[in-house]
């Protein structure tokens, strides 16, 4: 486990088996991109606090099973954008803005 301390986060992982990722940021003009091969039995939580923050999202998972991403954003101007694809029994995108 580590921490790090930027506005843009880019992060692509080719095989998340049983990973759980849990990304705060707070203030503004804050970006998070995330693009995923594989998502197998894998949790990852999002939270954005402040304003004119944005998160991508993209999974291309031919072998995705059992996963969930969490999206949680709160202030103004605020945007996610999600292309999913999971090929096998389920994974699941919960967004509160």
């Amino acid at each position: 486990m580590f921490s790090a301390y930027a506005n843009d986060l880019d992060l692509t992982i080719t095989d998340s088996a049983g990973t759980d990722i849990t990304m705060i940021q707070d203030g503004q003009d804050n970006e998070i991109d995330l693009e995923m091969d594989s998502m197998n039995n894998a949790i990852m939580q999002f939270t954005q606090t402040g304003d004119d923050n944005t998160i991508g999202v993209v999974v291309d998972g031919r072998t995705s099973n059992g996963s969930s991403i969490y999206i949680t954003q709160t202030g103004d101007n605020k945007s996610y954008n999600a292309n999913l694809y999971c090929a096998h029994t389920f994974c699941t995108l919960t967004v509160n803005q």
